[in-house]
């Protein structure tokens, strides 16, 4: 996988996470949901891209090898 398709994971599963995707609490359920729906789209689309299946873990682990190194 090319190193910027992998920055772009990188930048989903952060935005996926607890904090991020409700933005600390912030936002309502249903703007939890819209936001949830586009990011997974986006994330489906860079797997279409890459022409398989990319789990959350996955990016995580390289990105802690790479920082490792």
């Amino acid at each position: 996988m090319a190193p910027e398709t992998q920055q772009k994971f990188l930048t989903l599963a952060c935005q996926l996470s607890p904090e991020n995707l409700t933005c600390d609490g912030e936002l309502s359920r249903s703007q939890v949901d819209v936001r949830y729906r586009r990011l997974r789209a986006e994330w489906r689309k860079l797997e279409s891209q890459v022409g398989r299946k990319v789990s959350e873990d996955e990016i995580w682990t390289v990105q802690l090898a790479r920082q490792r190194f």
